[in-house]
């Protein structure tokens, strides 16, 4: 099957709306209208989407190209806006000999069931079907086309435009049809007011020689945006259609991945429509400027929460206390919970209340090699009843990676949703290189940076190592290390290694970056390296590929198996190595570089994640 999107209108009637632009990609949060059909024919597994253009072609085919999620997309252009029916007389040679499915790209349809009109269309094999919706305002079924139909929804009828509706059925663009139906085009009448043929008409003509035409109930709201109204409305449907959301984290007063990465979602959950607010020990007024419209709402308490985290386990009891109480009064007011790092986890349970939890790693609740009994017995007992309250309060878990999906099955018994986190490619990209080198004195060097908070997860003691091992074969090296010193005993370390080593002139601790001054930093690198552990430290490798220098990650970093899967850099444990053939093949590294931070352009926008986790808060929420 394949699907037929008609996108040639040039919508006169939405005035300053589409003033510059094909109607079809007026925004309705952030997405263009044809998109949100785009997804439906996703959702139906075509195997082409079929876009039929005109006014203002060049607008649809420059910002979609010739793929949507992995879906070719064909382009036919209706030379002359002569209706419905003379848009898919254009297409029949892209039809070729396949069934379609036809959508209209003005039109809005909240949570249709698409895949179960497929499915009726099948299994009875029906020659059409007429997606349709019911409607108390008869003024508003004028607008489409409504039908006659027996108890079973076999239709004999069907009206155009029906000045009195003698019910309350509206049909929508969403039609399923046979390939056969192209055979009945020259043998539809011309409608006699518009001087055009009609896809009502059309189907007419089939069931007059006896064809199986049914209608089937694809969704509950849905309009077809004309006019400004129409738009505003649609806006209205969309945001009743969305969950509240209440994103709970431990703190936002301290701006590090995790923190980044639920601002970027609050943003986008914001333009998508999506009431939401954060529940957390504190703020910044950096984190408050950065947000849209989004509350954080911060309990009583008395935790002086720092990076790297916890104290102990009695603050963590105390955290979690705190939470639970604020939760019980807040939960009413929001459909669904999203919880992100441990020990917000255990805050909601045993209460429910549907539930996502954004797994950016599992919590460290394993004991110590050297511990004794006693201890590990208590962790044990610790991991059950972890794995106990996960299954018994989480409807939903997204990981960003096949590593933290291994370890969730592993740990909970529970398999998560593969959800890439965002990259803002645009930001990143657009780093000035020689305000860095003047900055930081980089002028003639070869740089390699690491970026994150120092601590022992970020291992920044491997990459002095790797410099120590280099350090002759590479001429002016310097290792650049930007970020917050949040570990003391840590960074103790690191300095004693670099003097014990007179390395100081091969290392620049720059302390804690901008983000302005971190992506000048990133266009003036000649790679970046990432010797993360197993936790932490997903999104800086994949910013500064944006610039597009290349990277260097270790094995064990979640997000290695994406680095690996789609040739993004170097994944290893032998860094010095891997610096010098760097060193020694840069122009062919840099070729690679330039083509990964494309693919980050592509497939890892915040925008992206955003709506997959949407697509979970939904699905968390209708259980």
């Amino acid at each position: 099957m394949k699907a037929v999107i008609l996108a040639g209108g040039r919508g006169s009637r939405l005035s300053n709306l589409t003033k510059e632009r094909n109607k079809s990609m007026l925004r309705l949060f952030e997405k263009p209208l044809i998109e949100y059909n785009l997804e439906h024919a996703f959702e139906a597994e075509v195997s082409e989407i079929i876009i039929v253009v005109g006014y203002r072609k060049e607008e649809i085919i420059r910002y979609y190209g010739h793929e949507f999620k992995g879906i070719k997309i064909s382009y036919v252009i209706q030379k002359e806006q002569r209706g419905l029916v003379n848009a898919i007389e254009c297409s029949k040679e892209k039809i070729g000999n396949s069934d379609f499915i036809l959508m209209l790209a003005d039109e809005i349809l909240v949570n249709p069931n698409i895949k179960g009109m497929i499915k009726k269309f099948k299994k009875e094999e029906l020659f059409a079907i007429c997606g349709i919706t019911f409607e108390n305002d008869k003024s508003s079924i004028g607008k489409t086309y409504s039908a006659m139909y027996n108890e079973k929804g076999r239709v004999f009828r069907l009206i155009e435009k029906p000045r009195f509706p003698i019910n309350k059925l509206k049909g929508t663009g969403h039609c399923i049809l046979r390939n056969e139906i192209l055979n009945y085009i020259e043998r539809t009448p011309i409608n006699a007011n518009r001087g055009e043929k009609e896809l009502v008409d059309l189907i007419q003509v089939s069931i007059d020689e006896g064809k199986r035409v049914y209608v089937y109930v694809v969704t509950k709201s849905y309009v077809n945006i004309n006019t400004e109204d129409d738009y505003n409305l649609a806006k209205e449907m969309l945001r009743k259609s969305n969950p509240k959301v209440l994103i709970v984290h431990t703190q936002m007063k301290y701006f590090g991945g995790a923190e980044l990465l639920i601002v970027e979602l609050a943003n986008w959950l914001t333009k998508k429509g999506i009431k939401n607010d954060i529940l957390a020990l504190s703020k910044s007024k950096e984190v408050e400027d950065l947000l849209i419209n989004t509350e954080i709402i911060i309990p009583k308490h008395d935790i002086n929460l720092e990076p790297p985290g916890f104290k102990n386990t009695k603050e963590i009891l105390k955290f979690i206390k705190i939470y639970r109480k604020e939760i019980k009064k807040l939960k009413n007011n929001y459909d669904v919970i999203n919880f992100h790092n441990f020990p917000v986890t255990w805050t909601l349970f045993p209460r429910k209340k549907p539930c996502v939890w954004m797994l950016n790693e599992p919590p460290n609740l394993w004991s110590r090699p050297d511990a004794g009994i006693l201890l590990k017995t208590l962790n044990k007992l610790r991991n059950a009843l972890d794995k106990k309250i996960i299954r018994n309060s989480v409807d939903i878990i997204c990981v960003a990676d096949e590593f933290n999906k291994e370890r969730c099955i592993e740990r909970y018994g529970k398999t998560p949703r593969v959800v890439y986190y965002g990259v803002n490619y645009d930001f990143f990209s657009g780093g000035n290189e020689r305000r860095a080198l003047k900055k930081f004195n980089l002028t003639n060097k070869f740089i390699i940076v690491q970026s994150g908070m120092i601590t022992e997860q970020k291992n920044q003691l491997e990459s002095v190592k790797a410099i120590e091992k280099v350090k002759n074969s590479i001429p002016d090296l310097l290792l650049v290390i930007a970020g917050k010193e949040a570990d003391e005993e840590y960074i103790k370390k690191i300095k004693n290694y670099i003097n014990k080593n007179k390395l100081e002139k091969y290392i620049l601790f720059t302390g804690n970056l901008g983000r302005e001054d971190l992506r000048d930093l990133y266009k003036a690198s000649d790679v970046g390296l990432f010797p993360i552990g197993k936790q932490g430290g997903w999104l800086a490798p994949f910013e500064l590929l944006c610039s597009g220098n290349p990277i260097i990650v270790s094995e064990e970093l979640g997000a290695a198996s994406i680095v690996k899967k789609f040739n993004l850099g170097i994944v290893t444990n032998n860094y010095s190595e891997e610096l010098l053939n760097i060193y020694k093949n840069k122009e062919e590294f840099s070729k690679q570089a330039k083509a990964a931070s494309l693919f980050v352009k592509k497939n890892l926008g915040w925008n992206v994640f955003a709506d997959n986790m949407i697509n979970a808060y939904k699905d968390a929420w209708k259980k």
